[in-house]
C-alpha cells in the first residue's frame, strides 16, 4: 500500500539523491531527504505573515528507525548499540536536520502563551508519521488532518510514490469536512508520530551548553513534554486514561536535540518502549501490565492493544471505524519491528506572530518523494510535462485560476490557505516558469541540449499548428508563442 524498499530505491535514483534513499540493515531501517530542499510555503490569510529573520528552515535529511539496547536505560538511554528486532524491547528514532533547530515554545494553545521562540530562534515544528501496519488505519480527524503530510505535501510541487499519493490533496480545493469523499487525505495510514506543535510548554531535563536557556551550536538538550503520540482517530475506540483527554495516548517522554558543529547537523533522537518489558527498562522499576494508563508505564504493545480491544468490540461510529477496522483479531506483538515500519514527514517553522487561522509555515517534506513527480511514479520526467501542461490547460480561466482569463497563467486563488501541487516554483503562479523544474524550456527535443535542432523541431511544429508549439500556454499557436521560445533559445 505504500513505499517499499525497490520502490523507494527508483524514487532516490530518478530524484538524483544518493541510492541510500532507502536502506534496511538487521537492525535499523533508515530513509534520505536531499539537503537544501527548504522552502518557505505559508499557510496564512495573504501569504504574508511575517516570519523569524535568519531563522534556519527546517530542512529534513534523514530519518532512522533502530531496534535498540542500551548500556544504562535510566540514566543514558541515548548511548548503546543495535540488536535484532527480535531481541529488542526498545526501539531509537532519529530525525536530523540541517543547521541548528531548537526545540519549540508554546503556540498559544490551551490557554499558553504564544511563546514559540523561548528555546532560540529556528524552532522546528511538525509531525514525523509512523505507520507500523502498512495499512490504510489510522488517522487524524477534522482540522488536525490539515496539517498532516497528506494535506500538504502538494504544497511543494512533489507526491509519493505509489497508491498513498491517491489520497493527497492537489489544492486547499481538496479540503472538506466530509471523511466519505475523496481524497482521502484523513487517512495517513499512520499509527504514531513524533510531534512538535507547540501545544504545550516543554520542560527542559538537561541543557548542555552556556545554560543561557537558548539552544546554540554544539550543544545537547534533553526536553520533554507529549512529544510522541498514537495518532488521534484512534481516540474514540480508546480506552486510554492519563493523557491530555481520555482515550488519546500522548504520554509525557524524553527527547533529545543534539547539534554537531563539524557536520552542522541537529538529530532529534527519541528512545521508546516496543513492550513492557522495555519501559521496565526506561524507567529502572518492576514491569507492569498492560492496563492503558498513559501517566505510567507506556510501549507500543500497550497502545496497540487498546487500539485491537477497541476495533474487537466493535460498536463505533464512521469516520472512527474506518480508521480501525482494521486491527480487529491482530496481535499487537506481530508490529514490534520498527525496521519494518514507515515514515511520512512533514516540518516547518512558526511565523514570529501569531495568525488568524494559520499556525505552520512548512518548510520541507519527506521522504524520498520526487519534486516535479505529477503522476506519482517515482520520476520526474516528459511524462510529468505533459500533465503540468494539461493541468494549465484545464485550471486557466476556470474557479482555481484568480485571474479568470484564459492566459497560459493560472494564478492560485487565495494563496497561503490554498495552493497547487502544478505550482512547482512556489510563486503562486503555474505557468511556464514551472517547467524549468524539468530542464530548459527551450530544449524542445527534450535531449537535455539546447542547440540548433531545437530551434528547427520547433519552427516545424509552429508551421503546422501542433499544439506542442503553444510555447505560453494560452491555447492559440500564433506568433507570439515563436516570440516566446526565440528568446528563451537565445538564452540557451
Amino acid at each position: 500500500m505504500r513505499r517499499t524498499a525497490w520502490s523507494a530505491g527508483c524514487v532516490a535514483a530518478a530524484c538524483g539523491l544518493s541510492a541510500g534513499a532507502f536502506a534496511r540493515s538487521g537492525d535499523c531501517v533508515s530513509w534520505v531527504d536531499p539537503p537544501g530542499d527548504a522552502v518557505v510555503r505559508r499557510t496564512d490569510a495573504g501569504n504574508d505573515g511575517p516570519i523569524m529573520p535568519g531563522a534556519t528552515l527546517p530542512d529534513v535529511v534523514r530519518v532512522s528507525l533502530c531496534a535498540w539496547q542500551p548500556t544504562d536505560p535510566v540514566a543514558d538511554p541515548y548511548t548503546g548499540t543495535t540488536i535484532d528486532p527480535d531481541d529488542a524491547h526498545l526501539f531509537r528514532l532519529d530525525a536530523v536536520f540541517v543547521g541548528v533547530v531548537n526545540p519549540p515554545g508554546p503556540l498559544g494553545f490551551s490557554g499558553q502563551p504564544y511563546d514559540p521562540f523561548r528555546h532560540g530562534p529556528s524552532p522546528v515544528i511538525g509531525f514525523l508519521d509512523i505507520d507500523v501496519d502498512s495499512k490504510n488505519t489510522g488517522g487524524e480527524l477534522g482540522s488536525a488532518a490539515r496539517s498532516r503530510y497528506l494535506a500538504n505535501v502538494a504544497r511543494f510541487g512533489r507526491l509519493p510514490y505509489g497508491s498513498i499519493s491517491e489520497r493527497v490533496a492537489r489544492s486547499a480545493f481538496d479540503y472538506d469536512w466530509d471523511f466519505a469523499t475523496p481524497p482521502h487525505y484523513e487517512r495517513t495510514g499512520a499509527d504514531f508520530a513524533l510531534v512538535f506543535c507547540g501545544c504545550w510548554g516543554l520542560t527542559i531535563v538537561s541543557e548542555g551548553g552556556d545554560g543561557n536557556g537558548v539552544f546554540e551550536a554544539g550543544e545537547t538538550w534533553i526536553v520533554r513534554g507529549r512529544l510522541f503520540q498514537r495518532t488521534n482517530g484512534y481516540q474514540e475506540a480508546s480506552s486510554a486514561w492519563g493523557g491530555s483527554a481520555f482515550g488519546t495516548y500522548d504520554p509525557y517522554v524524553n527527547v533529545r536535540f543534539s547539534h554537531d558543529q563539524d557536520s552542522d547537523e541537529t538529530t532529534i533522537t527519541l528512545v521508546f518502549a516496543l513492550d513492557m518489558t522495555g519501559a521496565s527498562m526506561l524507567t529502572g522499576q518492576a514491569e507492569q501490565p498492560i492496563n492503558y494508563n498513559v501517566g505510567d508505564h507506556v510501549s507500543i504493545v500497550e497502545a496497540l492493544s487498546d487500539v485491537i480491544d477497541g476495533a474487537d468490540a466493535g460498536g463505533l461510529s464512521e469516520p472512527a471505524w474506518e480508521l480501525i477496522k482494521g486491527w480487529r483479531g491482530r496481535d499487537p506483538y506481530d508490529y514490534l519491528d520498527p525496521t519494518d515500519w514507515e515514515v511520512t514527514a512533514l516540518f516547518g517553522m512558526p511565523y514570529t506572530e501569531q495568525q488568524a487561522g494559520a499556525t505552520f509555515v512548512w518548510t520541507d517534506s519527506g521522504m524520498g518523494e520526487c519534486h516535479g513527480d505529477l503522476n506519482a511514479n517515482g520520476y520526474a520526467t516528459g511524462a510529468d510535462k505533459t500533465l503540468l501542461r494539461d493541468a494549465v490547460y484545464d485550471l486557466d480561466g476556470g474557479e482555481q485560476d484568480a485571474d479568470g482569463v484564459i492566459n497560459g497563467r493560472v494564478v492560485v486563488v487565495d494563496p497561503g490557505p490554498n495552493f497547487s501541487l502544478f505550482d512547482l516554483n512556489g510563486d503562486t503562479v503555474v505557468n511556464l516558469d514551472d517547467f524549468r523544474v524539468y530542464g530548459k524550456p527551450a530544449d524542445f527535443d527534450g535531449n537535455g541540449v539546447v542547440n540548433t535542432l531545437d530551434f528547427i523541431a520547433f519552427l516545424n511544429a509552429w508551421v503546422a499548428g501542433d499544439p506542442a508549439a503553444d510555447f505560453d500556454l494560452n491555447q492559440v499557436v500564433n506568433t507570439l508563442d515563436f516570440i516566446a521560445f526565440l528568446n528563451e533559445w537565445v538564452q540557451g
